[in-house]
């Protein structure tokens, strides 16, 4: 795979994991509490004051990873992997990067651990998971539409060799008298 590929390979699949990572953040705290205002009131506690203010980060996220899965499948870039080999790499790095996104929150605010730490750290490496293979089947779904995108668009027409023909030379006397000529001639003489 050359450089470029790479790139954008690695921009495909880290810009998926940090939108997964937010999306599944969130996904699990709706999960292991329901009520919004308590939920509320765990977020604040619980040092997750500054999710409110994520959602550029998720949206550019979002546009990074679909603008290199795109531009992957346009340039015909053969990765090789299969969805197992996209979808492994996703959820293990969401998953390693929601229990130290926690483990950093609770340190900030100095929240003590507790029995729904337990809950929300195993519902949401659970989570992390599926959100991962869910990131992984888009990522596959827009390097297709890249790859169908690239056939479709549109190429010249070849140029072809043009035969140049001898110029015609307009005749002054209709073409069925020059005929006529052509068979008359003067008398033959035999001797």
């Amino acid at each position: 795979m050359s450089v470029r590929n790479r790139l954008l390979r690695s921009v495909s699949l880290v810009a998926t994991a940090i939108g997964g990572v937010l999306v599944a953040h969130e996904l699990d705290y709706r999960l292991v509490v329901p009520d919004p205002l308590h939920r509320h009131d765990l977020l604040m506690r619980s040092g997750h004051g500054y999710l409110s203010h994520l959602a550029f980060i998720l949206l550019a996220a979002f546009l990074m990873a679909s603008i290199a899965s795109v531009a992957l499948g346009f340039v015909g870039a053969r990765t090789g992997t299969r969805l197992r080999g996209t979808a492994l790499p996703l959820a293990i790095v969401q998953a390693g990067s929601f229990v130290l996104l926690e483990a950093a929150e609770r340190l900030i605010v100095g929240s003590p651990p507790n029995d729904r730490l337990f809950a929300v750290t195993a519902v949401g490496v659970a989570v992390q998971v599926v959100v991962g293979f869910l990131g992984a089947l888009l990522i596959r779904a827009l390097e297709r539409a890249g790859g169908a995108v690239a056939r479709l668009r549109w190429t010249p027409p070849r140029s072809r060799a043009v035969r140049h023909a001898a110029p015609r030379v307009p005749a002054l006397v209709p073409r069925g008298a020059v005929w006529a000529w052509g068979i008359r001639g003067p008398p033959l003489v035999v001797g």
